[in-house]
Protein backbone atom coordinates (compact mmCIF):
# COMPACT_ATOMS: atom_id res chain seq x y z
CA UNK A 1 0.00 0.00 0.00
CA UNK A 2 1.65 3.27 -0.71
CA UNK A 3 2.22 5.37 2.28
CA UNK A 4 -0.20 8.35 2.14
CA UNK A 5 2.05 10.95 4.35
CA UNK A 6 4.83 12.47 3.64
CA UNK A 7 8.00 12.47 6.50
CA UNK A 8 6.88 15.94 7.25
CA UNK A 9 3.34 14.82 8.10
CA UNK A 10 3.79 11.95 9.51
CA UNK A 11 6.37 13.84 11.93
CA UNK A 12 3.74 16.24 13.15
CA UNK A 13 0.99 13.50 13.37
CA UNK A 14 3.08 11.41 15.65
CA UNK A 15 3.73 14.72 17.92
CA UNK A 16 -0.15 15.37 17.96
CA UNK A 17 -0.54 11.86 18.99
CA UNK A 18 2.09 11.57 21.43
CA UNK A 19 0.76 14.65 23.63
CA UNK A 20 -2.62 14.03 22.65
CA UNK A 21 -3.44 16.95 20.92
CA UNK A 22 -4.84 15.72 17.45
CA UNK A 23 -8.46 17.32 16.25
CA UNK A 24 -10.63 14.66 15.06
CA UNK A 25 -9.51 14.99 10.99
CA UNK A 26 -5.92 14.24 11.85
CA UNK A 27 -6.92 11.26 14.01
CA UNK A 28 -8.61 9.72 11.15
CA UNK A 29 -5.19 10.09 8.91
CA UNK A 30 -3.33 8.73 11.40
CA UNK A 31 -5.29 5.68 11.66
CA UNK A 32 -5.81 5.67 8.36
CA UNK A 33 -2.08 5.06 8.39
CA UNK A 34 -1.88 2.45 10.50
CA UNK A 35 -4.53 0.71 9.83
CA UNK A 36 -3.75 -3.14 8.71
CA UNK A 37 0.18 -2.22 9.37
CA UNK A 38 0.90 -4.29 12.82
CA UNK A 39 4.82 -2.60 12.86
CA UNK A 40 3.03 1.06 12.80
CA UNK A 41 0.48 0.11 15.03
CA UNK A 42 2.62 -1.17 17.48
CA UNK A 43 5.10 2.30 17.12
CA UNK A 44 1.93 4.82 18.17
CA UNK A 45 2.13 2.10 21.88
CA UNK A 46 5.32 3.10 21.71
CA UNK A 47 5.33 6.71 21.36
CA UNK A 48 2.93 6.68 24.55
CA UNK A 49 5.44 5.22 26.63
CA UNK A 50 8.35 7.04 28.33
CA UNK A 51 10.94 4.52 28.42
CA UNK A 52 10.82 4.16 24.59
CA UNK A 53 11.00 7.89 24.03
CA UNK A 54 13.41 7.87 26.89
CA UNK A 55 16.01 5.26 25.00
CA UNK A 56 15.13 6.98 21.77
CA UNK A 57 16.40 10.30 22.52
CA UNK A 58 19.22 8.75 24.34
CA UNK A 59 19.64 7.07 20.96
CA UNK A 60 19.24 9.97 18.74
CA UNK A 61 21.98 12.31 20.63
CA UNK A 62 24.75 9.37 20.24
CA UNK A 63 24.15 9.33 16.53
CA UNK A 64 24.52 12.16 13.86
CA UNK A 65 22.23 11.15 11.52
CA UNK A 66 22.79 14.53 9.19
CA UNK A 67 26.46 13.68 8.92
CA UNK A 68 25.92 9.77 8.02
CA UNK A 69 23.22 10.78 5.56
CA UNK A 70 25.89 12.99 3.57
CA UNK A 71 28.73 10.29 4.11
CA UNK A 72 26.31 7.57 2.52
CA UNK A 73 25.67 10.30 -0.48
CA UNK A 74 29.63 11.16 -1.10
CA UNK A 75 30.39 7.23 -1.30
CA UNK A 76 27.45 7.02 -3.63
CA UNK A 77 29.00 10.01 -5.74
CA UNK A 78 32.81 9.01 -5.49
CA UNK A 79 31.92 5.59 -6.94
CA UNK A 80 30.24 6.42 -9.62
CA UNK A 81 28.00 3.25 -8.96
CA UNK A 82 25.33 1.96 -11.35
CA UNK A 83 21.58 3.65 -11.90
CA UNK A 84 19.99 1.02 -10.03
CA UNK A 85 22.63 1.25 -7.13
CA UNK A 86 22.43 4.75 -6.68
CA UNK A 87 18.44 4.70 -6.72
CA UNK A 88 18.74 2.04 -4.04
CA UNK A 89 21.03 4.20 -2.33
CA UNK A 90 18.72 7.22 -2.36
CA UNK A 91 16.51 5.10 -1.05
CA UNK A 92 18.01 4.30 2.10
CA UNK A 93 18.71 7.48 2.72
CA UNK A 94 15.34 8.57 2.03
CA UNK A 95 14.31 5.81 4.85
CA UNK A 96 17.23 7.00 7.23
CA UNK A 97 15.53 10.83 7.28
CA UNK A 98 12.45 9.19 7.94
CA UNK A 99 13.42 7.54 10.82
CA UNK A 100 15.35 10.36 11.80
CA UNK A 101 12.54 13.05 11.67
CA UNK A 102 10.36 10.00 13.80
CA UNK A 103 13.36 9.94 16.15
CA UNK A 104 13.37 13.64 16.74
CA UNK A 105 9.69 14.00 17.17
CA UNK A 106 9.66 11.54 19.85
CA UNK A 107 12.96 12.16 21.01
CA UNK A 108 11.20 16.08 21.47
CA UNK A 109 7.90 14.73 23.29
CA UNK A 110 9.96 12.77 25.51
CA UNK A 111 12.82 15.89 25.83
CA UNK A 112 9.44 18.18 26.74
CA UNK A 113 7.89 15.61 29.09
CA UNK A 114 11.05 15.28 30.95
CA UNK A 115 11.64 18.99 31.56
CA UNK A 116 8.23 19.80 32.12
CA UNK A 117 7.70 21.48 35.29
CA UNK A 118 4.14 20.25 37.40
CA UNK A 119 3.37 22.79 40.43
CA UNK A 120 1.88 20.35 43.65
CA UNK A 121 -1.51 20.02 43.32
CA UNK A 122 -3.05 21.90 46.62
CA UNK A 123 -5.94 19.94 48.23
CA UNK A 124 -9.13 21.65 49.33
CA UNK A 125 -7.48 21.09 53.59
CA UNK A 126 -4.43 23.05 52.32
CA UNK A 127 -6.22 26.09 50.91
CA UNK A 128 -8.90 26.01 53.76
CA UNK A 129 -5.46 26.41 55.99
CA UNK A 130 -3.66 28.86 54.33
CA UNK A 131 -6.84 31.18 53.98
CA UNK A 132 -7.48 30.83 58.11
CA UNK A 133 -3.93 31.15 58.98
CA UNK A 134 -4.06 34.76 56.69
CA UNK A 135 -7.16 35.64 58.43
CA UNK A 136 -6.31 35.57 62.02
CA UNK A 137 -3.23 37.55 61.67
CA UNK A 138 -0.90 34.16 62.02
CA UNK A 139 0.77 34.74 59.01
CA UNK A 140 3.75 37.54 59.40
CA UNK A 141 7.58 36.99 58.34
CA UNK A 142 10.35 39.42 57.02
CA UNK A 143 11.54 39.20 52.97
CA UNK A 144 14.80 41.00 51.85
CA UNK A 145 16.92 40.47 48.77
CA UNK A 146 20.32 39.43 50.49
CA UNK A 147 22.68 41.64 48.63
CA UNK A 148 20.44 44.63 49.75
CA UNK A 149 21.08 43.95 53.55
CA UNK A 150 23.62 45.74 55.25
CA UNK A 151 27.51 44.53 55.67
CA UNK A 152 27.21 43.28 59.13
CA UNK A 153 24.00 41.10 58.51
CA UNK A 154 25.57 40.07 55.14
CA UNK A 155 28.75 39.00 57.00
CA UNK A 156 26.09 36.98 59.79
CA UNK A 157 25.05 35.33 56.51
CA UNK A 158 28.55 34.51 55.54
CA UNK A 159 29.55 32.86 58.63
CA UNK A 160 26.33 31.10 58.68
CA UNK A 161 27.07 29.53 55.35
CA UNK A 162 30.09 27.98 56.14
CA UNK A 163 27.86 25.46 58.57
CA UNK A 164 26.12 24.05 55.36
CA UNK A 165 29.38 22.78 53.86
CA UNK A 166 28.45 24.26 50.59
CA UNK A 167 30.95 24.78 47.93
CA UNK A 168 31.74 28.63 47.24
CA UNK A 169 30.58 29.37 43.76
CA UNK A 170 26.94 28.02 45.19
CA UNK A 171 27.77 30.26 48.56
CA UNK A 172 28.30 33.31 46.04
CA UNK A 173 25.02 32.46 43.85
CA UNK A 174 23.01 32.79 47.22
CA UNK A 175 24.33 36.11 48.25
CA UNK A 176 22.37 37.45 45.14
CA UNK A 177 19.55 35.70 46.41
CA UNK A 178 16.47 36.29 48.92
CA UNK A 179 15.65 35.83 52.71
CA UNK A 180 12.43 34.97 54.56
CA UNK A 181 12.52 34.78 58.36
CA UNK A 182 9.15 34.76 60.54
CA UNK A 183 8.42 35.73 63.55
CA UNK A 184 8.83 33.72 66.94
CA UNK A 185 4.92 33.63 66.93
CA UNK A 186 4.26 33.95 63.24
CA UNK A 187 4.14 31.21 60.10
CA UNK A 188 4.48 32.07 56.24
CA UNK A 189 3.34 30.28 52.90
CA UNK A 190 6.07 30.92 50.46
CA UNK A 191 5.96 29.77 46.46
CA UNK A 192 9.05 29.61 44.82
CA UNK A 193 9.79 30.41 41.18
CA UNK A 194 8.81 27.04 39.89
CA UNK A 195 5.57 26.48 41.84
CA UNK A 196 7.10 24.68 44.97
CA UNK A 197 5.08 25.72 47.81
CA UNK A 198 7.11 26.08 51.27
CA UNK A 199 5.31 26.40 54.55
CA UNK A 200 7.52 27.66 57.32
CA UNK A 201 6.83 27.21 60.96
CA UNK A 202 7.57 30.16 63.96
CA UNK A 203 10.99 31.34 63.70
CA UNK A 204 12.11 30.17 60.69
CA UNK A 205 14.39 30.73 57.66
CA UNK A 206 14.77 30.21 54.16
CA UNK A 207 17.25 31.32 51.18
CA UNK A 208 16.15 30.87 48.27
CA UNK A 209 17.26 32.53 44.86
CA UNK A 210 14.04 34.72 42.84
CA UNK A 211 14.80 32.77 40.17
CA UNK A 212 16.35 28.89 39.54
CA UNK A 213 18.25 28.17 36.70
CA UNK A 214 18.98 25.40 34.39
CA UNK A 215 20.58 23.32 36.76
CA UNK A 216 19.69 21.65 40.36
CA UNK A 217 17.18 23.75 42.87
CA UNK A 218 19.07 24.77 46.46
CA UNK A 219 17.52 26.49 49.08
CA UNK A 220 18.71 26.66 52.53
CA UNK A 221 16.57 25.94 55.85
CA UNK A 222 16.96 26.91 59.63
CA UNK A 223 13.92 26.08 61.48
CA UNK A 224 11.35 24.01 60.03
CA UNK A 225 9.43 23.57 57.14
CA UNK A 226 7.05 21.87 55.14
CA UNK A 227 7.70 21.46 51.64
CA UNK A 228 5.03 20.55 48.42
CA UNK A 229 7.58 20.00 45.67
CA UNK A 230 6.90 20.62 41.84
CA UNK A 231 7.91 17.93 39.75
CA UNK A 232 11.29 18.54 37.38
CA UNK A 233 12.79 15.57 36.58
CA UNK A 234 15.84 17.55 34.90
CA UNK A 235 16.30 19.83 37.94
CA UNK A 236 16.65 18.36 41.55
CA UNK A 237 14.92 20.41 44.27
CA UNK A 238 17.78 20.23 47.44
CA UNK A 239 17.22 21.83 50.64
CA UNK A 240 20.52 22.72 52.59
CA UNK A 241 20.59 22.26 56.54
CA UNK A 242 23.71 22.56 59.07
CA UNK A 243 23.84 19.04 59.55
CA UNK A 244 23.18 17.64 55.78
CA UNK A 245 21.18 17.97 52.59
CA UNK A 246 17.95 16.54 51.27
CA UNK A 247 17.37 15.79 47.81
CA UNK A 248 13.62 15.55 46.26
CA UNK A 249 12.55 13.03 43.47
CA UNK A 250 8.95 14.82 43.60
CA UNK A 251 7.60 14.72 46.79
CA UNK A 252 6.19 16.24 50.33
CA UNK A 253 8.17 16.66 53.24
CA UNK A 254 9.20 18.19 56.66
CA UNK A 255 11.83 19.18 57.44
CA UNK A 256 13.21 20.36 60.76
CA UNK A 257 16.61 21.59 62.44
CA UNK A 258 15.13 22.03 65.80
CA UNK A 259 16.19 18.32 66.93
CA UNK A 260 17.58 17.32 69.68
CA UNK A 261 21.14 19.15 70.17
CA UNK A 262 20.99 20.66 66.88
CA UNK A 263 19.89 17.42 64.60
CA UNK A 264 18.05 17.84 61.66
CA UNK A 265 14.65 15.76 61.42
CA UNK A 266 13.50 14.77 58.06
CA UNK A 267 9.87 13.21 57.70
CA UNK A 268 8.66 11.71 54.37
CA UNK A 269 5.19 11.85 53.71
CA UNK A 270 5.14 10.58 50.23
CA UNK A 271 6.83 10.01 47.29
CA UNK A 272 10.19 10.27 47.23
CA UNK A 273 13.66 11.96 49.04
CA UNK A 274 17.06 11.02 49.96
CA UNK A 275 19.21 12.24 52.73
CA UNK A 276 23.09 13.12 52.85
CA UNK A 277 24.69 14.12 56.13
CA UNK A 278 27.30 15.92 56.32
CA UNK A 279 30.27 14.41 54.92
CA UNK A 280 28.78 10.98 54.29
CA UNK A 281 26.93 9.31 51.81
CA UNK A 282 23.42 9.36 50.09
CA UNK A 283 20.56 7.09 51.63
CA UNK A 284 17.21 7.26 50.45
CA UNK A 285 13.84 7.41 52.45
CA UNK A 286 10.35 5.52 52.16
CA UNK A 287 7.13 7.44 52.67
CA UNK A 288 6.21 7.25 56.66
CA UNK A 289 10.33 6.89 57.85
CA UNK A 290 11.45 9.88 59.72
CA UNK A 291 15.23 10.36 59.69
CA UNK A 292 17.69 12.63 62.17
CA UNK A 293 20.97 13.56 61.06
CA UNK A 294 23.61 14.61 63.70
CA UNK A 295 26.82 14.99 62.33
CA UNK A 296 27.93 12.29 59.98
CA UNK A 297 25.58 9.46 61.30
CA UNK A 298 21.84 8.86 60.32
CA UNK A 299 19.16 7.22 62.24
CA UNK A 300 16.06 6.07 60.24
CA UNK A 301 12.96 4.67 62.34
CA UNK A 302 8.74 4.40 60.89
CA UNK A 303 6.42 7.39 62.48
CA UNK A 304 3.22 8.03 61.91
CA UNK A 305 3.52 11.27 59.30
CA UNK A 306 -0.29 12.42 60.69
CA UNK A 307 1.64 14.96 63.14
CA UNK A 308 3.92 16.68 60.28
CA UNK A 309 0.84 17.00 58.42
CA UNK A 310 -1.28 18.29 60.89
CA UNK A 311 0.64 21.42 61.32
CA UNK A 312 0.97 22.39 57.59
CA UNK A 313 -2.86 22.11 57.15
CA UNK A 314 -3.63 23.83 60.27
CA UNK A 315 -3.56 21.64 63.36
CA UNK A 316 -1.66 21.29 66.57
CA UNK A 317 -1.50 17.11 66.80
CA UNK A 318 0.10 16.09 69.86
CA UNK A 319 -0.02 11.91 70.39
CA UNK A 320 1.79 10.70 74.00
CA UNK A 321 3.05 13.82 75.01
CA UNK A 322 4.59 15.39 77.52
CA UNK A 323 2.35 18.25 79.38
CA UNK A 324 5.24 20.21 78.84
CA UNK A 325 6.58 19.89 75.23
CA UNK A 326 3.03 20.49 74.68
CA UNK A 327 2.96 24.22 76.77
CA UNK A 328 6.17 25.05 75.29
CA UNK A 329 4.67 24.87 71.49
CA UNK A 330 1.96 26.43 72.41
CA UNK A 331 3.67 29.60 74.73
CA UNK A 332 5.89 29.98 71.24
CA UNK A 333 2.62 30.32 69.35
CA UNK A 334 1.02 32.13 71.75
CA UNK A 335 3.91 34.34 73.04
CA UNK A 336 2.89 33.08 76.83
CA UNK A 337 4.82 32.01 79.41
CA UNK A 338 4.29 28.69 81.52
CA UNK A 339 4.28 28.27 85.59
CA UNK A 340 3.71 24.65 87.20
CA UNK A 341 2.76 24.46 90.29
CA UNK A 342 4.79 21.07 90.66
CA UNK A 343 7.43 19.19 88.13
CA UNK A 344 5.54 16.04 88.44
CA UNK A 345 2.90 18.01 86.17
CA UNK A 346 5.44 18.75 83.47
CA UNK A 347 5.59 14.41 82.57
CA UNK A 348 1.39 14.21 82.26
CA UNK A 349 0.96 12.79 78.29
CA UNK A 350 -1.79 13.92 76.28
CA UNK A 351 -3.26 13.61 73.37
CA UNK A 352 -4.91 15.64 70.92
CA UNK A 353 -5.60 17.69 67.93
CA UNK A 354 -6.30 21.93 67.65
CA UNK A 355 -6.75 24.55 65.36
CA UNK A 356 -3.82 26.74 65.39
CA UNK A 357 -6.06 29.62 64.18
CA UNK A 358 -8.39 30.04 67.14
CA UNK A 359 -8.04 31.37 70.30
CA UNK A 360 -5.68 29.49 73.01
CA UNK A 361 -8.83 29.07 75.33
CA UNK A 362 -10.48 25.78 73.93
CA UNK A 363 -7.40 24.27 73.83
CA UNK A 364 -6.48 24.85 77.70
CA UNK A 365 -10.17 23.64 78.49
CA UNK A 366 -9.74 20.37 76.60
CA UNK A 367 -6.38 20.13 78.53
CA UNK A 368 -8.29 20.47 81.93
CA UNK A 369 -11.23 18.13 80.96
CA UNK A 370 -9.08 15.63 80.20
CA UNK A 371 -6.64 15.75 83.19
CA UNK A 372 -8.24 17.30 85.77
CA UNK A 373 -5.87 20.19 86.08
CA UNK A 374 -6.39 23.75 87.36
CA UNK A 375 -4.70 26.12 84.08
CA UNK A 376 -5.22 29.67 84.90
CA UNK A 377 -4.46 32.08 82.46
CA UNK A 378 -3.62 35.60 83.20
CA UNK A 379 -2.76 37.84 80.65
CA UNK A 380 0.13 36.34 78.99
CA UNK A 381 1.05 34.23 81.89
CA UNK A 382 -0.53 30.44 82.22
CA UNK A 383 -0.75 28.96 85.41
CA UNK A 384 -1.17 25.06 86.06
CA UNK A 385 -1.47 23.35 88.77
CA UNK A 386 -3.28 19.98 90.46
Amino acid sequence: MKDILSYDQKADLLYKWATDSLDKTEREVLETWASGNPKRQKYLQQLRDPQFLEQEYHQLKATDSRSAMAEMQARIDRYRLSSRLRIAGRRWIARAAAVAVIAVAGATIWYHQYTKVTPPVLSQEIQQAMQASRRSGAEGAQIASVDRISPRQRAVITRQLKRYHIDSEFAKRLMQARKVTTYHDKEFWLTLDDGTLVHLNYDSRLIYPEKFGSGQRDVILEGEAYFMVAKDRSRPFIVHTPRGDVKEYGTEFNVSTRGKDGSTLVVLVSGSISVTPTGGREQMMRPGQMTTLTGESVMTSTVDTQPYVAWNTGEFSFIDWPLERIMNVLARWYSLEINYGSDDIRNLQFSGNFSRYEDIAPTIETIHNVTGLRIEIHGNTITINK
